[in-house]
């Protein structure tokens, strides 16, 4: 019996920190095949890696290796959010990671080469989904959604990445309020971010915040957040980028996580920061209590609304409009009258 990873489009993120494991723990029993800018670990011997170019061409044919090489006995776990594109014999299970994959989603604020992506991805979810796969998702929440918009089945599974430890806390040298590990996809809501920390600002508030935009792929949010640290002199450091262990010397340089994201399969982030013993604050959003109870939460649609949750995390009184009887309000609206 063999087994296989199929995970020809992981390389970044969370999806990549949660193969890196599985590829630890598989080294030496799994047959897989990988995205080509998936980094390896050394410690990987498995008897048999291919490495897949992102292209749609070179995605096709791994589809139709995967379909020529696994028999009746063999067990493939789909790690990219899509089943195979090809029926095979062996025994499947998709791990599903992406809630864009099925529901009703506003796309619009995604490049139209991203829009056709998902939508293509849509399509192959769906069509290419069979009965006799397994599907595991990482909540509750994401398992009611599948269920309500498509009528899949699946189980709840979720799993961690170890902590890495391999770079110190002398790789960050400045200590932050606030961090958001994010990548800048619009449903991570950096702009709502953005424009709750120039609200802040206005009032002389100016909490220090670390994000990790990266800089190639996210120019236009880059230059966004870089416009509006220099016009209102927020406290702001984007540092990219980071790899795993620096990621875990950033929580560690920070006292407290910021989550404003609207949408999440699971929200490591959450739970990374809740073991290295970070107050959180973050959406009021059901993906964030499957896993967490924040201590303060805000609506991600609203930078006011984060903005006040910051103010009561730090402990800022703001001041409510006192209402006022009849009488005082016909006085002053004379006294307008007669200035």
């Amino acid at each position: 019996m063999t087994k296989f990873i199929h995970a020809p489009n992981i390389h970044q993120g969370g999806g990549r920190a949660l193969l890196s494991d599985l590829l630890k723990v598989g080294n030496e029993t799994f047959s897989c095949i990988l995205d080509s800018r998936m980094e390896i670990p050394n410690s990987h011997a498995g008897h048999l890696l291919k490495m897949v170019a992102p292209s749609l061409l070179a995605r096709l044919k791994a589809e139709f290796w995967l379909r020529s090489q696994v028999q009746a006995d063999d067990t493939v776990l789909c790690f990219g959010n899509l089943p195979p594109l090809f029926p095979n014999k062996g025994k499947v299970t998709v791990f599903l990671q992406n809630r864009y994959m099925f529901g009703s989603h506003n796309f619009s604020g995604f490049s139209l080469g991203a829009r056709l992506r998902l939508a293509l991805e849509r399509c192959w979810f769906r069509w290419c989904m069979r009965s006799s796969y397994q599907i595991v998702v990482q909540s509750q929440t994401m398992q009611q959604e599948l269920r309500q918009a498509l009528g899949f089945e699946s189980r709840v599974l979720p799993f961690l990445p170890a902590m890495q430890t391999q770079a110190s806390d002398n790789s960050i040298d400045q200590t932050f309020d606030f961090v958001y590990v994010s990548s800048a996809e619009p449903h991570k809501n950096h702009r709502a971010l953005i424009q709750a920390w120039v609200q802040l600002a206005a009032k002389g508030i100016r909490p220090s915040l670390a994000l990790t935009v990266d800089h190639n792929s996210a120019f236009t949010i880059v230059a966004e957040i870089e416009q509006h640290k220099q016009l209102h002199q927020l406290a702001i450091h984007n540092f990219g980028t980071l790899p795993p262990g620096q990621v875990q010397a950033l929580y560690k340089n920070s006292k407290a996580l910021i989550f404003p994201s609207k949408l999440e399969s699971y929200g490591l982030p959450l739970l990374e920061a809740r073991q290295l013993g970070l107050p959180i604050l973050a959406s009021e959003l059901d993906y964030v209590r499957d896993v967490v109870q924040p201590e303060q939460t805000f609506d991600p649609n609203s930078p006011t609304s984060i903005a006040r949750a910051v103010m009561r995390h730090l402990a800022i009184k703001t001041e409510a409009v006192v209402p006022v009887d009849a009488a005082i309000f016909l006085a002053e609206i004379q006294k307008r009258g007669a200035a």
